[in-house]
């Protein structure tokens, strides 16, 4: 313990000095003083932790002392020194704050050492709880993002339900949301059983570690913003856009923040993320409102693939029961053509119900999934000679289907389904008639994509050259000239419809320039594709 002596009488600065051994108990004199004022000067160049203050004393008294440490909130013990006829001022001394006093005339070792050791304890109880409640601050300040999170969790879900419970747990959480303009967006890991896989169990976890810590640091950047992990592959990020009264403005920051998370997360986890985005509310209290719109609008996403973005204001309203009676004809027509061996037309039939599905979108994921299901068992009964033998096959499976994030994956695990059927019709080249048709089904779902015949081989688990062979064995065609005449007809949609130029036909159907399209085109139907299409409107075409 560091000690000061602020008094003005010599002696009994001396007698402080020389009476004891002041370290052998513990304590350390670093210095003295002769004035009121020079106790000011020492008490903030030396920071002692107990000073004994004379109370009166030249330019300065001991009283003003305490008045001043008191402004300055010094934490230093103050023992008063005083005679026997200052009661009065010992009195208003201790009003100030000393936390005790030895009268001079009692002044002698056994009297300051008790004096003194009592005040050490007082100052080592007011450490202790000083340390205890530093600690709980930072265990709280810890605890802080699991606290918010836990709440938010419940807010969502609608618990709270009072202005004042939002009040009263954003100010104690520190939670930095205002009204107006408030919003949920919904963030989903694109290929998340795949990512998963990438760690070993069981630190399967860390994706969803690493996201949030990613997540935490480029939020930094942002105000008026909370996220917390929902569930395995769901993140929740609450933003209020309170400073801004133009929607224009609210819609440009909204896709200015997708664009920073998924620069961010393709950079340091090389995923890709798709987003669900609710409308704006008002206050705090529709925050619930808020995330059932985003829950809503995520189920558009499994419509639009990867790396998409849903607003809810754009999410069609359908009532699927009246829709769904059309959808399970078309896959009751796919069964009786597979039982007839018609692959051809089952499988141009399953595109048309794929097709129809992703341009009216409307029926809903569970309603797809669930037709999908369906489909999948009727072929399995239709053709029994296949039942014996898809296990461990890379034969589709219920679970496949039911866990497909999208509808080009759902279209794809049938054509492939449809294409192993097919094979076990054939009395021979069974296995080289199902990588074809693996080919076909891969080339129908992504005839848009840039598409090569290495890549294409690679699929199927051919050479290059072989699979060329094979594609025109099987199809009397050669595999390059069947995907520009597969991606051509494709066009003919747009291509009649007018909306679109002809580069952005080309682009949308998979050719790398407007000169490819027109000879590519040329070559099935004889025109380019503008004359064609006059042709056709004018009524003289074939």
């Amino acid at each position: 313990m560091r000690v000061l002596i602020a008094d003005d009488e010599n002696f009994v600065r001396m007698n402080f000095k020389s009476f004891m051994d002041w370290e052998r108990h513990g304590y350390q004199l670093i210095g003295e003083a002769r004035n009121g004022q020079e106790a000011i000067d020492k008490l903030a160049e030396l920071k002692p932790d107990i000073v004994f203050l004379d109370i009166r004393m030249p330019v300065m008294d001991g009283l003003e002392v305490l008045r001043q440490l008191n402004t300055r909130s010094d934490p230093c013990k103050v023992i008063i020194l005083s005679s026997y006829n200052e009661f009065e001022y010992v009195r208003e001394a201790m009003l100030l704050g000393a936390v005790d006093y030895i009268h001079k005339p009692s002044l002698y070792p056994a009297l300051v050492f008790e004096t003194l050791n009592r005040v050490r304890s007082l100052v080592d109880e007011e450490r202790k709880q000083t340390d205890q409640f530093e600690q709980l601050r930072r265990n709280e300040e810890r605890s802080k993002p699991d606290l918010k999170a836990l709440f938010c969790k419940g807010w969502i879900e609608g618990s709270v339900r009072h202005e004042w419970e939002i009040e009263q747990k954003t100010k104690q959480l520190a939670i930095d949301l205002k009204q107006p303009n408030v919003c949920c967006m919904l963030l989903f890991i694109d290929n998340y059983e795949a990512v998963q896989k990438r760690y070993a169990k069981p630190l399967d976890h860390l994706v969803g570690f690493s996201v949030n810590n990613i997540l935490r640091e480029i939020f930094r950047k942002f105000e008026q913003l909370e996220f917390f992990q929902v569930s395995g592959n769901q993140f929740a990020i609450l933003k209020s856009y309170a400073k801004l009264r133009s929607l224009n403005d609210v819609f440009e920051q909204q896709w200015h923040l997708i664009r920073t998370i998924r620069t961010a997360l393709k950079q340091f986890m090389n995923i890709g993320v798709s987003f669900s985005v609710s409308a704006l509310h008002s206050q705090l209290l529709k925050v619930p409102a808020a995330y059932e719109e985003a829950l809503r609008a995520s189920e558009d996403l499994f419509f639009e693939g990867e790396s998409s973005v849903v607003f809810y204001e754009n999410v069609p309203r359908r009532k699927s029961a009246n829709n769904e009676r059309g959808y399970e004809d078309l896959a009751k027509q796919i069964r009786t053509q597979a039982e007839a061996s018609k692959w051809d037309e089952a499988d141009a039939s399953l595109h048309t119900l794929f097709d129809t599905i992703e341009k009216k979108r409307d029926i809903g994921k569970k309603e797809t999934l669930d037709l999908s299901v369906s489909l999948h068992y009727s072929l399995l009964e239709t053709c029994s000679e296949a039942n014996r033998d898809t296990n461990g096959s890379g034969f589709p499976t219920i679970e496949d289907i039911m866990g497909a994030e999208n509808l080009a994956l759902v279209r794809q695990l049938l054509a492939t389904e449809l294409a192993y059927l097919r094979g076990k019709r054939q009395e021979t080249g069974i296995s080289t008639n199902l990588k074809i048709q693996k080919v076909l089904a891969y080339i129908h779902n992504y005839f848009d994509h840039d598409l090569t015949l290495e890549e294409l081989a690679h699929h199927v688990g051919l050479n290059s050259s072989y699979l060329s062979r094979l594609f025109k064995e099987q199809t009397s065609m050669m595999l390059i000239p069947y995907i520009n005449q597969y991606r051509v007809k494709k066009s003919l949609d747009d291509l009649l419809a007018g909306k679109l130029k002809t580069y952005e036909i080309a682009e949308k159907v998979g050719f790398n320039s407007a000169d490819n399209y027109y000879i590519a085109f040329k070559k099935v139907y004889g025109q380019p594709p503008n004359e064609y299409r006059k042709s056709i409107l004018e009524g003289t075409g074939k």
